[in-house]
């Protein structure tokens, strides 16, 4: 408890080193939670050695390289108590985990046991577990069902799965948007974006740009690339209104920085021809190599173009 107040900033500073010092004093006499604690906070890459001191005033956790291994091994001390959380833990990194520490089939069990005990994260690894072995229809009904009761549990990522299941099916559209909507109205990244992209497109919603780019742009601040991508793409196309050619630039530069390839095409024929900035034949190729070097068909051909043409003034 003492270690989750200081963790939680309430009633006392916060201050995430005495917070890890308490949950491994707990964790040294078997309490669980605490044990999923370290696991969980060591898979963030936050751990302190058995037996270092902590400074008093030395109060913000050093984030380092995540320790798949020590988590495994707080999850697995957590598993030994019947912790459901911490049979979670260590299930994902069973099989999603390093390769040296994965063991596939204890890993479904891991999660089939938390599943089996009502933990909504354990529903939906059952449910993803299944239904990638799901060979026929009512394999796929069943592992579905378990995504289903994640989804009634709260689980953002379960009503994202279930919208997605939805959306390959095809035809299910509306069905597809009402549950990637639940999970954006609960700051799930990856669901705000695909709202974004619903409202653009109107696939089952009715068309709003306005509403899209809102989406997108929520989506933006939680890390999506492609949805800032697409921010640009909205302020460059207008969509019956005048492109808001600085406000494009901005976004594709964000999308570049974190090594969005299309972005980079994009932005570098602006720049060649001059459009909402002045025109950079240098600046152009730049953005060209890079996309080139990721691979990208267009951005070679576009370079070829370019080359080919004398050379003008840049500024």
């Amino acid at each position: 408890m003492l270690g989750e107040l200081y963790l939680a900033d309430k009633d006392v500073p916060m201050n995430g080193n005495e917070a890890l010092r308490w949950f491994r004093q707990a964790a040294e006499q078997h309490h669980v939670k605490a044990c999923h604690r370290l696991g969980v906070l060591s898979h963030m890459g936050f751990s302190v050695p058995a037996g270092e001191q902590v400074k008093v005033f030395d109060m913000a956790l050093k984030q380092g390289k995540p320790d798949h291994a020590e988590a495994l091994s707080w999850a697995e001390r957590a598993v030994e108590g019947g912790d459901f959380d911490g049979m979670v833990l260590a299930a994902h990194l069973l099989t999603q985990g390093p390769e040296t520490l994965r063991d596939i089939a204890r890993g479904h069990e891991l999660y089939q046991r938390a599943a089996e005990g009502g933990n909504v994260q354990g529903l939906y690894g059952h449910g993803v577990t299944l239904l990638g072995a799901a060979r026929t229809s009512g394999e796929r009904s069943r592992a579905v069902a378990f995504i289903q009761q994640a989804a009634t549990g709260g689980l953002p990522d379960a009503e994202l799965m279930l919208g997605t299941i939805l959306e390959y099916e095809g035809g299910k559209d509306a069905q597809a948007f009402s549950h990637f909507m639940k999970a954006a109205t609960q700051s799930h990244s990856v669901a705000q974006m695909k709202v974004g992209v619903a409202y653009y497109q109107g696939r089952g919603i009715e068309r709003d740009v306005s509403k899209a780019e809102t989406w997108l742009r929520k989506a933006a601040q939680g890390g999506e690339v492609e949805a800032i991508a697409l921010v640009g793409d909205i302020n460059l196309q207008g969509d019956g209104v005048a492109p808001n050619f600085p406000e494009a630039h901005s976004w594709y530069r964000r999308a570049v920085k974190s090594g969005h390839v299309g972005a980079a095409v994009t932005l570098a024929q602006l720049f060649y021809n001059g459009m909402g900035c002045e025109t950079d034949h240098a600046e152009a190729k730049r953005l060209l190599d890079f996309a080139a070097d990721h691979g990208s068909e267009q951005a070679v051909k576009l370079r070829q173009i370019l080359e080919s043409r004398p050379t003008q003034s840049s500024s």
